[in-house]
């Protein structure tokens, strides 16, 4: 998955995430795996496309950082924003399926810091890429920030007037 798409074609099925997602997490001025158009959709001034490759940058000077890698990159991903995060401290958050959450690797990989697990209460409705409607997964997407605690938060998807409302409750 990313939030564009790093590398398409038929067989992986890339999806977009879209903006009202991104925007209850706030602004973000770094995307290290996106399209220049999803970038722009999203309003994050500074992103990584797959020609400009997102982990072959230093992620450090960019304050908040959004990442949705896609799905057979996601432990390069979370291995660079680890260690990004362990170097600058950032504020980054990174969406992947909910299955993440029981790899070993992904265990490894966080051993010594902690994150802010987000478990919405549905699953978040994904733009195929080239396409304008939006369509749930067969699978269930977390978010999580990296930072010193482990946090666990829900939020629920609410539909006021058309838009998601991230609505925090502790567990």
């Amino acid at each position: 998955m990313s939030t564009g798409a790093i590398c398409f074609n038929e067989q992986n099925f890339e999806y977009y995430t879209p903006k009202y997602i991104v925007d209850m997490f706030g602004k973000f001025d770094y995307d290290p795996a996106t399209t220049t158009e999803q970038a722009k959709a999203l309003g994050i001034p500074n992103y990584s496309t797959i020609e400009s490759d997102g982990l072959r940058q230093d992620w450090c000077e960019y304050k908040r950082i959004w990442i949705n890698p896609p799905f057979y990159l996601k432990f390069p991903f979370l291995e660079k924003a680890v260690s990004t995060y362990k170097r600058a401290g950032n504020d980054i958050y990174f969406l992947a399926p909910v299955s993440i959450l029981t790899a070993k690797k992904f265990h490894e990989l966080i051993e010594g810091i902690g994150i802010k697990l987000y478990i919405p209460n549905g699953r978040i409705r994904f733009r195929r890429i080239y396409q304008e409607k939006e369509e749930i997964p067969a699978f269930g997407c977390v978010i999580f920030k990296l930072q010193k605690e482990n946090e666990i938060k829900m939020f629920h998807i609410i539909i006021p007037g058309g838009h998601y409302i991230l609505n925090e409750t502790d567990v």
